[in-house]
């Protein structure tokens, strides 16, 4: 069943919004999506009209930042919405400049 947080006080970090794509690799597939928010712990998507995967589902998130600059993180999948795909990062990281 989809999980959706909606309780601020769930959150271990404080949330930004922040947009760019972001490409979700799982094995030898792929997702394309448009960030939503992002915080040291985790980040937030818009979900893919061909999503296909589910929570705990291991994935590395490539954000494309610029065209010159491309941040990645490995981040399992946290919850899923009909909306928002959820990811928590294995280690907390850096917030996009």
């Amino acid at each position: 069943m989809p999980v959706s947080l909606k309780d601020d006080e769930r959150r271990r970090a404080p949330r930004v919004e922040f947009e760019c794509v972001v490409m979700i690799a799982h094995g030898t597939d792929g997702f394309v999506a448009h960030m939503e928010n992002v915080s040291a712990v985790g980040c937030c998507t818009s979900r893919p009209e061909d999503w296909s995967l589910n929570i705990d589902d291991p994935v590395r998130l490539y954000l494309l930042i610029d065209l010159r600059h491309v941040f990645s993180a490995p981040a399992p999948v946290a919850w899923i919405s009909e909306r928002f795909v959820g990811f928590e990062y294995l280690e907390p990281q850096p917030l996009p400049a």
